[in-house]
């Protein structure tokens, strides 16, 4: 089985792609294989459409046995969630919740060339994924591609995990390098 975690640093400017995230939450049928890759067609397209928001990003790609594929999910899960400071839009197998009425939003406008926006890909499949690093825009584009190409039969698991998720908070090119070491500048 593959596991493949993508992630992408995204200029603020970006925001209408959280709405985009927090509506695919909202009604997605994420009690379905079906219902999982229509949500991962969904994101993926989403962030394909926005290649010029695009600053950091970084794929680890790893083959695990079948009998350790969900702890292993479950743990890169729980990594990427912890850096959440609260999680305000979930949907898990069907079960919703959408708190973004209540968030409470850092004061100010965002600076749109050093705010930022991280989104989190992560995908269990049963098919050996062909996704390479990622250095360069080009190679992000075949990546998210071959991601969100993962048919619904082969499709195990999916989290889209963002953040910041309320409506106009934003992270610092701080917050985001910390939170997200890992990500290279393409």
């Amino acid at each position: 089985m593959t596991v493949a975690q993508l992630q992408l640093g995204l200029l603020a400017s970006a925001r209408d792609l959280q709405q985009d995230l927090r509506r695919y939450a909202r009604t997605a049928d994420t009690g379905t294989s079906a219902g999982l890759q229509q949500v991962l067609q969904d994101a993926t397209l989403t962030l394909l459409r926005h290649p010029d928001q695009w600053v950091y990003a970084n794929v680890e790609l790893g083959q695990v046995p079948f009998s350790a594929a969900e702890a292993t999910f479950n743990r890169l899960s729980m990594t990427e969630r912890s850096k959440l400071s609260s999680e305000i839009t979930s949907n898990v197998d069907g079960r919703r919740r959408d708190d973004t009425e209540t968030a409470i939003v850092k004061a100010g406008d965002a600076d749109a060339s050093n705010d930022y926006i991280a989104v989190t890909l992560l995908v269990a499949s049963r098919k050996r994924l062909a996704i390479k690093s990622v250095d360069n825009a080009e190679q992000l584009r075949d990546a998210l591609a071959l991601q969100g190409a993962v048919p619904a039969a082969e499709l195990l698991a999916l989290e889209v995990i963002w953040q910041p998720d309320a409506a106009g908070d934003v992270l610092s090119a701080d917050e985001l390098i910390t939170a997200y070491p890992q990500l290279k500048h393409l």
